[in-house]
């Protein structure tokens, strides 16, 4: 059995006394030491709340914004790409055309028709379609068995020629020499090219472009004599 007493039961005026005591004690006003604990309870009590406020403010920024710069580029157009587009080419200039009328006896050039002597039934051009070579004021036709038999400078002005499908340069058309006449403009008289009068040969000469392109239409014999007889067939050079 142990030695220890029970404890004493308190009366009813004891324990009115001591909860008193108690009561005037929690009224009591607290002590410096108390008030200032008490004051740096509350004040990290408000820096926690503000510390949470702020982070929580953070977050919601950091959440909002990348929700909005999501929205805006996904909203946004792609970038049209750069369309490097070629520097335009300058289109050739159009192919000069003129038109040799064996039939009519003409030559029509930039709209204007100009009375021409044609060629003989035995010294053809022999070509359809040609292309100018070149243009002199003077050519000296090479000699022929006629003029070697004279010893004639065979000299023709504002001479146009071309190059034929043997690949030789070719009388095509030229003036006439004043002294000689026109008798032979709207007749076929020529040994293998066509002649203008003097003034439409030089006005010829002088609008007709090398390169130029010359349909010649009409009737051309199929067979011809040699070139040494239709000699404005032949090869020529030309005097600059």
């Amino acid at each position: 059995m142990s030695d220890q007493l029970p404890p004493h039961p308190l009366t009813e005026a004891e324990l009115s006394a001591r909860l008193r005591g108690l009561a005037a004690q929690g009224a009591a006003p607290a002590t410096g030491a108390q008030a200032r604990s008490r004051a740096q309870r509350r004040r990290s009590s408000k820096r926690v709340v503000l510390s949470t406020t702020a982070l929580a403010a953070a977050a919601l920024t950091v959440v909002t914004s990348g929700a909005l710069r999501s929205a805006t580029e996904a909203a946004a157009p792609p970038a049209a790409s750069v369309s490097r587009t070629p520097t335009p080419v300058p289109s050739p200039t159009p192919v000069q055309r003129v038109t040799i009328d064996l039939d009519a006896h003409t030559l029509t050039i930039k709209g204007r028709r100009f009375p021409i002597s044609g060629v003989q039934d035995n010294c053809p051009i022999g070509e359809r379609a040609v292309t100018v070579t070149a243009k002199y004021p003077t050519l000296t036709m090479p000699p022929n068995k006629y003029t070697r038999l004279t010893k004639y400078v065979d000299v023709r002005q504002w001479a146009v020629t071309f190059t034929d499908r043997r690949h030789h340069e070719r009388l095509l058309m030229w003036a006439l020499d004043p002294s000689a006449g026109l008798n032979s403009i709207g007749h076929n008289s020529g040994a293998g090219s066509v002649a203008l009068s003097p003034r439409d040969g030089k006005w010829v000469y002088d609008a007709i472009k090398p390169g130029a392109r010359v349909e010649i239409k009409g009737r051309q014999a199929a067979s011809a004599d040699p070139d040494s007889v239709c000699y404005d067939r032949q090869p020529v050079i030309g005097d600059h």
